[in-house]
């Protein structure tokens, strides 16, 4: 009976500062500042990366929709790092007015990916790298919002993703489980002041900065490196809300377990790589840096589905004063998912995935406890 008293001490108040942390950014969201980027004659050069790892259903529709912008096509080279891609597909990709990299990775990683494609590049040609996946479609005035927001002073911009399919369970979770990322993470704390965090597709970083710093990660680490090199300099990460990119991507049950797996091997590779510096960050008022640590610290939102639901109802029959907590925390854990959900996403898809939340959210948990880590998804 202790050691059940212990871990219900220990898991409730880990689970307490995690759903208060969503809870509060959630509702800072709701107080966004709308900066206004104003028109600009100044045309920066960018370098769009575009990673494509046998993708090729999906990355000629990506560089067609990028060749498309409303920004003069001498200011911008697009630049597709071709890994394990069909011959077919190289030889369309050649007829496009690109710059083509092409690469056959034994252990392929993004991040090794965009490393092959800095190493070729000229650094002084650019002034903003634009990465995106290659499954990305951006609207056209894409790199005006860009340029307009780092000629406002911007080095590091996140812009908004949204999943477009949306056929299955799994789909439409996905696209809900993206939002809310965008809510909590990005929306809510730009609006307190704090900078976005990045989810490794429509981000733009000032080009030198970007050059220097990628090849200062392993080919195994990924945009939360980069996070901790922005925030230990204390760069602001800025959001763009209003700047699209679309994920076509359609992802099945092994694509979405394989992404999580990563995501919360890589919050938690984040945590306790820079967990030591939490102290300092906090003396020396670097409280950007120091949220970060904490963001990666706290339990990822499908393992406190499972937690909260485990304890509630293991202690119901053990001693059911203790589970009356764990019920409350539950509730407030799904009233901070529902204001950080965007009304679009909330339609009879919705409801109908909303009841295979508890079997995907196990599934993901033993998928996460017995596969490897894949680098490139």
């Amino acid at each position: 009976m202790f050691i059940i008293q212990l871990l219900d001490i220990l898991f409730f108040i880990i689970s307490s500062i995690t759903v208060l942390y969503l809870l509060f950014f959630s509702f800072a969201a709701f107080f966004k500042k709308n900066d206004a980027y104003h028109n600009t004659k100044a045309r920066h050069r960018f370098a769009v990366l575009i990673p494509a790892y046998k993708d090729d259903d999906y990355i000629i529709p990506t560089v067609r929709s990028v060749m498309r912008q409303d920004y003069p096509i001498d200011c911008y080279e697009i630049v597709v790092i071709a890994d394990h891609l069909h011959p077919d597909t190289i030889l369309s990709l050649s007829q496009l007015p690109i710059t083509l990299v092409q690469a056959n990775f034994i252990k392929s990683s993004k991040t090794k990916a965009l490393k092959a494609a800095t190493s070729i590049l000229n650094e002084n040609n650019y002034d903003i790298a634009v990465i995106l996946n290659a499954d990305n479609l951006v609207d056209t005035d894409y790199l005006i919002k860009i340029n307009e927001t780092f000629e406002a002073g911007s080095i590091a911009i996140q812009s908004h993703r949204v999943r477009q399919e949306r056929s299955t369970n799994i789909s439409v979770i996905d696209a809900v489980a993206d939002e809310i990322n965008n809510t909590i993470t990005r929306l809510g704390h730009v609006a307190l002041g704090l900078s976005s965090s990045l989810n490794g597709s429509g981000m733009a970083f000032d080009y030198s900065w970007f050059n220097e710093n990628i090849n200062k990660l392993s080919d195994e680490e990924d945009e939360k490196a980069l996070e901790s090199l922005l925030l230990k300099d204390r760069i602001f990460i800025d959001y763009l809300d209003d700047a699209n990119i679309y994920a076509t991507k359609i992802g099945g049950k092994n694509k979405f377990y394989t992404q999580r797996r990563n995501w919360i091997h890589s919050h938690y590779s984040s945590f306790f790589g820079n967990i030591k510096n939490l102290p300092s960050a906090i003396v020396s008022g670097n409280f950007d840096y120091a949220d970060r640590i904490i963001q990666w610290g706290i339990f990822p939102r499908s393992i406190m589905f499972i937690i909260t639901i485990f304890f509630s109802t293991i202690l119901l029959f053990i001693e059911w004063s203790l589970s009356i907590k764990w019920f409350i925390l539950f509730i407030l854990l799904l009233f901070s998912m529902a204001l950080a959900t965007p009304d679009y996403l909330v339609d009879n898809k919705f409801n109908k995935s909303m009841k295979a939340i508890p079997i995907i959210a196990l599934s993901a948990l033993i998928n996460l406890l017995f596969k490897k880590r894949n680098h490139y998804d």
